[in-house]
């Protein structure tokens, strides 16, 4: 039974992890199509837009399918659909026909990655999951962002998107030790589940998408505050590869700890954390080694914060219905709030950035102290008399 759970969630960390591998890398692989087709500024934006948009639409769609089709027919047809759309990619000619890629590419991965991510939360513990998933996707992230622009220059467009593939092909492969329906066959699993309140669910779910959003207002921005400062474009690469790797031992504390630790206590700490970098990017940087600082600590305390938040939503979902809403509300803040911010900026003018980042990560503390005080309230006594 232990080994049969074990292939069980290492098979949804893969499918997690590299079905969204075209989006976590996305600013590179957009940079190559545009290469490639010699688009302009506003076709990459609008590819970036479909591909989102389609992901938006395939984390919807999975929730009411979850209910009518068996989860290996979803998988094995939705990481199908994601190979075939990625490597039409190597002989697409016109920005029409890889648009319309991008988005049913975007669709496969939003399916995948709310099925899988569901499906880690009704497995006995989701705090270690959760954090290994972002060890794993964080590590694989790095390296493909490294790797892919790399084999691009050395052997040409067609085996860098084949390269992408490859890795498409793994998750039809892991799809295959999906089982048709997913019953928790841990007792474990099943007592967490029961004892679990859905309004601290429901508040972590809040909470994922204000630190989501404070994460997302200001990713995008990175190169442009390093430029600002006068750092050059080498040293700003090098920072980002490097601050990139806070993500390792930020993932790496749930996957080691799991909820023994408490879960609003470390959400709290990893918040704090990300208000920090927010803090020594806001007050001006003008060094290398203080842009790969901030960039570091921002991406230790967000997936530090993130893998707890997305087991507090798993262990307080007694329903199971809360726990189909993550992979939506994850891509969600992903694409609203570049969104919210090209309403906001005006001209080059940085301050709606910061403004809105520290804003959200503030409430994300708040929610974090309301979830401590919740699960303290909710504490049954050990001894009954």
């Amino acid at each position: 039974m232990r080994v049969h759970s074990l292939r069980l969630r290492s098979a949804f960390i893969f499918i997690a992890a590299i079905s969204i591998l075209a989006i976590g890398i996305q600013p590179i692989f957009v940079g190559l199509v545009a290469a490639q087709l010699e688009l302009t500024l506003s076709q990459q934006s609008l590819m970036i837009s479909a591909e989102m948009g389609g992901a938006m639409v395939g984390t919807l769609l999975c929730l009411p399918m979850i209910n009518r089709l068996g989860l290996r027919s979803i998988a094995l047809i939705f990481s199908v659909g994601l190979l075939i759309s990625n490597s039409l990619m190597a002989t697409a000619l016109t920005f029409d026909v890889s648009l319309l890629l991008r988005a049913l590419s975007g669709l496969c991965s939003g399916v995948l990655y709310s099925l899988a991510v569901f499906s880690l939360g009704r497995l006995y513990g989701p705090d270690r999951s959760f954090g290994i998933l972002l060890l794993f996707q964080t590590a694989v992230f790095s390296l493909m962002a490294g790797a892919l622009p790399a084999v691009w220059e050395s052997q040409g467009y067609v085996q860098a998107v084949g390269m992408l593939c490859a890795w498409f092909l793994l998750v039809v492969v892991a799809c295959l030790a999906v089982p048709r329906r997913l019953i928790s066959s841990e007792p474990e699993q099943t007592l967490a589940s029961a004892s679990g309140s859905s309004r601290l669910g429901v508040i972590a779910l809040i909470g994922m998408l204000l630190l989501q959003i404070a994460i997302y207002s200001l990713w995008g921005f990175i190169e442009g505050i390093g430029a600002q400062a006068g750092i050059s474009s080498v040293d700003i690469g090098l920072a980002i590869s490097i601050g990139l790797l806070g993500g390792l031992p930020g993932a790496a504390l749930p996957s080691v700890f799991g909820g023994r630790v408490g879960r609003a206590p470390m959400i709290i700490f990893g918040s704090v954390i990300v208000l920090l970098a927010f803090s020594l990017l806001a007050r001006g940087i003008d060094q290398p080694w203080q842009l790969m600082l901030a960039v570091f600590l921002m991406n230790f305390g967000w997936t530090l914060a993130l893998a707890y938040y997305m087991a507090s939503v798993a262990v307080n979902d007694p329903q199971n219905n809360l726990g189909k809403l993550v992979g939506l509300v994850q891509i969600t803040a992903a694409a609203v709030a570049p969104a919210i911010l090209s309403v906001a900026i005006e001209g080059n003018d940085r301050q709606a950035i910061f403004t809105l980042s520290i804003t959200a990560i503030c409430f994300s503390v708040l929610v974090g102290l309301l979830m401590l005080l919740g699960s303290r309230t909710t504490v049954k006594p050990a001894i009954k008399i």
